[in-house]
């Protein structure tokens, strides 16, 4: 007999990556700031230049919008475990947290917006890899 339920196993491995997902979000959101300054620097240098450092400036500006990118989708993956989580810290209706997973996967790659659609794969795998056990 096992020494803890499978469904605390879930419950366990779910808070732990909910935990990491937050850590994530607070990390980008250093990691946001920083881009952000750089990219106000490669603006600034741009102008002051007679706009002779374009590349600087627009690659600046992609790596903003990646890591923005990135940062927002982290954001609606907490949300979505936020809205599952009960006042005692555990996850509800598990099953339906991968059928929304699901549709907002669905929902970004008929966007096409495949960086979003590898994070939140990444997650949603991250989550599976132990609910799928005790399905």
């Amino acid at each position: 007999m096992p020494l803890i339920s499978q469904h605390k196993e879930v419950q366990l491995h779910l808070s732990h990556m909910y935990d990491s997902l937050q850590d994530s979000v607070e990390k980008m959101k250093e990691e946001l700031q920083t881009r952000r300054n750089q990219y106000e620097q490669a603006c600034h240098k741009h102008i002051e230049s007679g706009f002779q450092f374009e590349n600087l400036w627009l690659n600046a500006d992609r790596n903003y919008q990646r890591k923005f990118r990135e940062f927002e989708t982290h954001c609606v993956l907490l949300d979505i475990l936020s809205d599952y989580r009960d006042e005692e810290g555990n996850f509800i209706h598990i099953s339906e947290i991968t059928l929304t997973l699901e549709s907002l996967l669905h929902s970004f790659e008929q966007q096409e917006a495949y960086e979003v659609c590898a994070i939140i794969k990444k997650w949603q795998a991250h989550m599976l890899s132990k609910y799928q056990t005790t399905i």
